[in-house]
């Protein structure tokens, strides 16, 4: 069982590099999300966790945040039977007619499929801390590790972490249960990713020695 977490990163710097719309640009990135599942399926990941947007997304003008999310919906709308599907974040800067989608398909979605797709959306570590406290304070005799992950946006722990586009940081993009996460950056633009940038990503990912805070076996 491997968890693998994807930002994919550099749609817009596509997009003026080839000369087209940013639509185009996120079109692009939603054919090659279908076939990077595929590549996740066949290497033997069981969750796919995708980082649709951030928080600070949200503020962008409108067109711009109805340019991403009718992209990563798209996606869905095309794989949703053929995996199970979930969704989770700060829903509510999402605007209402995306989550309802969202809604369906995730309750349409193949449900005993061995591979998951799980966007998280509005992803922010401040938003996330702020909102489970929210939630639970005066509800709960004491927070414990395993009432916070069923409570996190991303509700398993992540082995690998990819981030296209160049940047080395993560941007708000952190998994809070997720000390232990191994990260890949790549300098290619997501939608420019090949099958053998996988392929490198995942032989670096998953070479490393894992200690999780012990010493070498």
């Amino acid at each position: 069982m491997t968890t693998l977490m994807l930002l994919p990163d550099g749609m817009r710097r596509w997009s003026l590099a080839h000369g087209v719309s940013l639509d185009d640009g996120y079109a692009a990135m939603g054919d090659k999300l279908i076939e990077f599942m595929g590549w996740a399926k066949e290497a033997g990941v069981t969750t796919l966790y995708v980082t649709a947007s951030s928080a600070a997304n949200h503020s962008r003008p409108e067109a711009a945040v109805n340019t991403f999310m009718t992209a990563f919906n798209d996606v869905v709308r095309r794989v949703y039977d053929s995996c199970r599907f979930d969704f989770s974040g700060s829903l509510d800067l999402v605007d209402a007619p995306y989550l309802a989608e969202l809604e369906e398909l995730r309750d349409k979605s193949a449900q005993n499929a061995g591979f998951t797709l799980h966007y998280i959306l509005g992803m922010s570590l401040t938003h996330e801390v702020i909102g489970i406290f929210n939630k639970l304070n005066g509800k709960i005799p004491e927070l414990t590790e395993e009432i916070l992950l069923e409570n996190a946006y991303v509700p398993s722990h992540v082995d690998y972490l990819i981030r296209t586009g160049g940047a080395i940081r993560m941007s708000s993009f952190f998994p809070l249960m997720s000390p232990y996460a191994e990260l890949h950056f790549s300098a290619c633009l997501f939608p420019d990713m090949t099958r053998a940038d996988f392929d490198a990503a995942l032989e670096d990912l998953r070479g490393r020695e894992r200690r999780f805070g012990g010493y070498p076996v």
